[in-house]
């Protein structure tokens, strides 16, 4: 082997281990890259995740609201079918008295 040959060997030796190196410092680059953007995409989902759960609470918060005025509505519907509240209504606002009742009124004095 000639110095010649033993210098192209270095050199190409040389450039082998360059372009190597390269190779890996590109590949550290795009997989750090690569971490970063999933890294703010993961922050950017656990924002919108805690979004959804508090929407999910006042909604449900808002549905408990509901069906609490659903089961009163059901209350106040069953009572005013009641003849309790029939007769209450025909004394309040039609003066109606009941068959066995009389009516006594205040004199004019």
């Amino acid at each position: 082997m000639t110095v010649k040959q033993r210098s192209e060997r270095k050199k190409y030796g040389k450039r082998r281990r360059y372009n190597a190196n390269a190779g890996i410092l590109l590949v550290t680059v795009v997989v750090l890259c690569f971490a970063a953007i999933m890294g703010v995409r993961m922050q950017t989902l656990r924002v919108t995740a805690q979004e959804y759960e508090e929407q999910v609470a006042a909604l449900q918060e808002e549905l408990e609201a509901e069906e609490e005025r659903e089961s009163e509505l059901a209350e106040s519907k069953a009572y005013v079918q009641t003849r309790e509240y029939i007769e209450k209504i025909a004394r309040e606002r039609l003066g109606l008295v009941g068959e066995d009742e009389t009516v006594v009124k205040p004199s004019d004095d």
